[in-house]
């Protein structure tokens, strides 16, 4: 994940990097915290347009801060 951190905290997803290729996130249209059918720690979902199609993408609170989405 390629993302931008503005100076209040603020993180927007710019790119998913996969496989060796590189999704633009074209527009974010929400942010929430939501808990998916997984283990994490209290996520925030990004609801995005990748490559013109509408997907949910996680961020994990800290410390992990990873980004993962759910099928």
């Amino acid at each position: 994940m390629i993302e931008l951190c503005d100076e209040e905290g603020g993180i927007t997803p710019l790119f998913v990097v996969a496989d060796g290729r590189k999704y633009e996130v074209e527009r974010v249209m929400r942010v929430s915290r939501h808990a998916p059918a997984v283990a994490c720690v209290s996520p925030m979902r990004y609801d995005c347009v990748i490559e013109g199609r509408k997907k949910a993408i996680y961020r994990d609170a800290h410390p992990s801060s990873k980004w993962f989405s759910v099928k």
